[in-house]
């Protein structure tokens, strides 16, 4: 089980490093860009972001974990853009007017989807 938190850290941190931009850059949401709201010690976030790196690798992503303050004022507006109300959570991943909070199986097809339009 420890080694598998480990590999799922590891295949994280790759993604967040290799796909996204800083996310200092970030000031606000634009419809061009899709970004990843996450938290370290989300689960769910670890699978989606293995999912994303595994089928969409050449996606491009601006990665924000969403304990860092201006990263959670971000997370912030595009809950308040997005009508979402006041049971959000992690991962929340905005494509233009879209969005996927959670993530399930389920989740797998709308990725896809709204993947096309920003690889």
């Amino acid at each position: 089980m420890l080694r598998k938190i480990i590999m799922s850290v590891f295949v994280c941190g790759a993604l967040f490093l290799s796909a996204c931009s800083k996310s200092d850059d970030v000031k606000n949401l634009s419809k061009e860009e899709v970004y990843f709201f996450y938290q370290q010690t989300c689960p769910h976030c670890h699978t989606a972001a293995d999912y994303i790196k595994a089928k969409h690798p050449n996606m491009r992503i601006k990665a924000l974990d969403i304990k860092m303050p201006g990263n959670r004022r971000l997370f912030d507006k595009a809950v308040k853009s997005y009508e979402i109300g006041t049971v959000a959570g992690t991962p929340l991943i905005c494509f233009g007017d879209k969005y996927i909070m959670g993530w399930s199986d389920d989740d797998a097809p709308r990725l896809d989807e709204y993947a096309i339009d920003y690889e």
